[in-house]
Formats: structure tokens, C-alpha cells, sequence
């Protein structure tokens, strides 16, 4: 029996029907993602996140294609999205600064400290929630911990921060120039 002859028992029969449906859903999931990502653990995962995807919205969809064919491009979608995951993962972790990378002692430069203060007042000023990200991670917080104390999502987090960044450089550039 095809995928779309189980579909429409699934839906006529009921409940052992639908478990019929979603085991040969999840086998053929399963090969496909396997041929696309190789990593054993996240092709389990991304398949079965494709298969509660297609669980949650099956029974409410009218389909202008067949089951199958719909529920071949919502898997595609979890991969694709699972893959783009992965580059952004690898390109932050590629710019991330390495781990002995040290923190300026600000007690030995009182006019490095000066400026640094007078920007980042500024930066509240211009807003509160740059300068609280920044505060956070100077201080050791990851960005797991900010996310979940500031209410946001890690992508969000990541573009606040550098916004953030930015801002602090030309503030401390400026009063470099200006100073000099």
C-alpha cells in the first residue's frame, strides 16, 4: 500500500490506521534524510521533527497535491532548515573569539575607563536593552543565559550584540579622534 492509500485509511478508519500511516511515513523519512545528512543523531532528529509536523496539520489541510507529495516538502523544509542551522552554528563558532582571548584591565588605563563609561551611558541612552546584552556578556553570562534573562531568541541576541558592538567602536573612535 502506498503513502497516499494509508493516508486515506488514516483518515477513514482511525486510529490504528494512522499508526499504520506513520511508521511507513517515518521509515521512508528516515531514508531519505540519511541520504542527506549523515550524522546519524540529527537525521534521526530532523526526521522525526518532520514527522510531528506532518502529524500536527495533516487532518486540516486540504491538499492541492497529494499527501505524499505535501508531506516530501514539508520533510525537505525541516532539512534545508536543519542545514541552514548548522552553517549559522559553524559560521558563529568560526567567529567566535578564541578562549584565552582576554578582557582589557580597565584599572590600569582610568581614561580608557572614562571613555568606556561615557559610551556605553550613551548606548543606554540610545537603548537600554544594547547596553543590558553587552553588560551581560562583558560579564560572563552565555548567550543561552542572556537569551533567557532578556526574553529573547539566540538570533536576535547575536544582531543586538553586534549592533551593540558597532555603536561602542564609533563612540570610542570618536573620542579617540577627538582626544587626539
Amino acid at each position: 500500500m502506498n503513502i497516499n492509500d494509508l493516508f486515506e485509511k488514516a483518515i477513514r478508519d482511525g486510529e490504528s490506521a494512522e499508526k499504520e500511516l506513520f511508521e511507513a511515513l517515518l521509515v521512508r523519512f528516515r531514508a531519505i534524510v540519511h541520504q542527506r545528512i549523515w550524522e546519524k543523531n540529527d537525521s534521526e532528529d530532523v526526521a522525526q521533527e518532520a514527522l510531528l509536523a506532518v502529524a500536527r496539520e495533516y487532518k486540516g489541510i486540504k491538499f492541492e497535491i497529494s499527501f505524499s507529495a505535501w508531506a516530501a516538502k514539508v520533510l525537505d523544509y525541516r532539512i534545508l532548515a536543519y542545514i541552514k542551522r548548522k552553517r549559522t552554528t559553524q559560521a558563529r563558532v568560526s567567529e567566535a573569539p578564541p578562549e584565552d582571548c582576554s578582557r582589557p584591565d580597565l584599572s590600569q588605563s582610568p581614561g580608557l575607563r572614562l571613555k568606556l563609561l561615557k559610551c556605553l551611558k550613551e548606548l543606554f541612552a540610545a537603548n537600554p536593552r544594547y547596553a543590558r546584552i553587552i553588560n551581560l556578556h562583558y560579564q560572563g553570562y552565555s548567550i543561552e543565559e542572556v537569551c533567557r534573562r532578556l526574553k529573547i531568541k539566540a538570533g536576535n541576541s547575536y544582531v543586538i550584540l553586534s549592533r551593540a558592538r558597532e555603536m561602542l567602536a564609533k563612540c570610542l573612535g570618536k573620542r579617540n579622534e577627538v582626544e587626539s
